[in-house]
């Protein structure tokens, strides 16, 4: 065989393959669940928001997830939070495609919870942070979104500290996360207030209050 078809052969069996991106599709539900293929990598991780960084050595998985509880004790550590090693620095990183014909519709991505400290970038551009990792926050995606076959990249950095609790935190993105997908004219994200004004025996009212956005 001539030495540059050898060389043309190698190269080919040496490189790596890139993973492909998870098809996101788009149907008639509001809220869907963005649990599934995620790649994760416990430690400092310069660059990792950028959508060209190389994670193919990362491990996959599937939300939710706590990067701890797979540690081993340490009896170095406060006992009182399980004397597992929540803290530190870890990143999670998600690639996915949306299909042309899902222009115009507005997306946005929903934490139920991430400990803590947590930073988020869409394609390389950071879309805000939360330093509290015991309630859900949420950030809108539409304005950043690549449509077709280019993927979209989703990075969160999460940085949880020691001693941040009197029990055991948790570590990493430990509870669902969600996308919504709405059309121009929806129901805002929390967008539902319900009260009780009046509450007796004989009679009671029940106060709604809702806030419609038009983003026409």
């Amino acid at each position: 065989m001539p030495a540059a078809c050898l060389a043309v052969m190698t190269l080919l069996l040496t490189a790596p393959c890139a993973d492909a991106a998870t098809e996101v599709k788009i149907g008639a539900e509001r809220r869907m669940s963005f649990n599934d293929g995620w790649k994760f990598f416990k430690g400092e991780a310069p660059g990792a928001e950028v959508p060209a960084f190389d994670d193919s050595k990362w491990t996959d998985l599937t939300l939710p997830h706590d990067w701890a509880i797979g540690e081993p004790f340490d009896r170095t550590l406060n006992p009182h939070t399980g004397a597992l090693p929540a803290f530190g620095t870890g990143w999670y990183r998600k690639s996915f495609t949306l299909s042309d014909s899902a222009k115009g519709r507005y997306f946005s991505i929903e934490f139920d919870g991430a400990m803590s400290n947590a930073h988020v970038w869409l394609n390389g551009q950071e879309l805000g942070s939360r330093p509290y990792g015991y309630i859900s926050f949420a950030f809108d995606l539409t304005p950043y979104l690549h449509f077709g076959v280019a993927p979209n990249v989703l990075a969160v950095r999460l940085t949880p500290e020691d001693h941040s609790s009197r029990w055991y935190p948790g570590a990493g993105i430990y509870r669902n996360v969600w996308l919504t997908v709405t059309g121009p004219v929806h129901v805002a994200h929390w967008g539902t207030y319900v009260t009780t004004p009046e509450v007796g025996a004989e009679k009671s009212s029940v106060s709604v209050k809702t806030e419609i956005r038009n983003r026409q």
